[in-house]
């Protein structure tokens, strides 16, 4: 039964207050959890508005650049201008803050689009997300590589056991002859990303290669602030390291920051102050998830025509 426009019009904007309370209930909570000491060590620091210059430019690259690569992944479907692309990556955004690795994008994005495109839609944001994870993966092996000699017993035996379990599952992916419709489906679509001839398929891989070099180095470029005697050979593999792990580990993205800091205490040790990787974790967390997810809060409240496009997000 189809329900009236006033209807439709009350449970959208219902909908889109859920989202918009739980998300920023969210931000609000992992700020909270901020040590003190941790502020004033932000706020005291002598080159702050550097800090906050830098930063602010960077996560304006890195979401510049990921709202070009939604344009690239759509145009085949849909031609959309530059700023419509920045709208709908970052109101996803904001959805996806509230559920673990960026489920909640497939929901957002497909949601923006009729019925008859968000299947596409929804093979398209796993396209991207997949590019961007290949990104991560080949600078996160070779940061490995380095430091690898580095870890622990116990963390080397981690990750070895880690890596060639993912390896194995991927060749027998790959290798499998099987008459599973679905399944040779996956090994068909897999083969399409590894088509690098594909015009597409090559400048949505680079722009996410130029945007995991964006925050890397972001995350590099702010630690050399507080500690300038770092040395860029020394630090550059740990944070390629540092992506390339936490991207297997499912976790909510309010829980990133306390993933990354972990990790980076872990390896970073010895190297810098526990203080200094807190804080600058701290500022990564704020400029590319939490004024992100703001902004894209304060879009999705923005009034838009038609019928209740969010209804399919929950």
């Amino acid at each position: 039964m189809k329900l009236p426009h006033k209807t439709n019009q009350f449970w959208s904007l219902a909908i889109k207050l859920l989202i918009v309370s739980l998300s920023l209930v969210v931000i609000l909570k992992a700020v909270q959890e901020v040590k003190p000491a941790h502020w004033q060590l932000i706020f005291d620091f002598s080159k702050f508005t550097e800090v906050i210059f830098l930063g602010l430019v960077l996560a304006l690259l890195n979401w510049s650049l990921e709202s070009l690569k939604w344009k690239t992944l759509l145009s085949p479907v849909k031609s959309i201008p530059f700023y419509t692309a920045v709208s709908e990556s970052l109101r996803a955004h904001a959805v996806s803050i509230l559920t673990p690795n960026k489920i909640g994008e497939f929901g957002a994005k497909a949601s923006f689009y009729s019925k008859s495109l968000r299947p596409q839609i929804l093979k398209l944001t796993l396209t991207g997300q997949l590019h961007q994870l290949l990104a991560t993966c080949c600078f996160g092996i070779l940061g490995l590589s380095v430091i690898y000699a580095q870890l622990s017993l116990r963390l080397q035996l981690s990750i070895g056991l880690t890596s060639g379990l993912l390896l194995l599952s991927g060749l027998t992916l790959c290798l499998m002859n099987s008459k599973n419709k679905w399944l040779r489906r996956l090994q068909l679509y897999v083969a399409s990303l590894a088509q690098l001839s594909d015009p597409k398929n090559a400048k949505v891989l680079v722009l996410s290669m130029l945007r995991y070099l964006c925050f890397s180095h972001q995350f590099y470029l702010l630690l050399w602030l507080f500690q300038p005697e770092l040395t860029y050979t020394e630090v550059m593999p740990v944070i390629f390291s540092i992506y390339f792990i936490s991207s297997f580990v499912p976790v909510f993205l309010f829980l990133d920051l306390s993933l990354k800091a972990g990790l980076a205490l872990v390896l970073l040790k010895g190297v810098l102050a526990s203080e200094v990787i807190i804080a600058v974790s701290l500022l990564m967390w704020i400029f590319n998830f939490g004024i992100p997810a703001f902004l894209g809060n304060l879009l999705l409240l923005k009034p838009r025509r038609g019928l209740g496009e969010l209804k399919q997000m929950l």
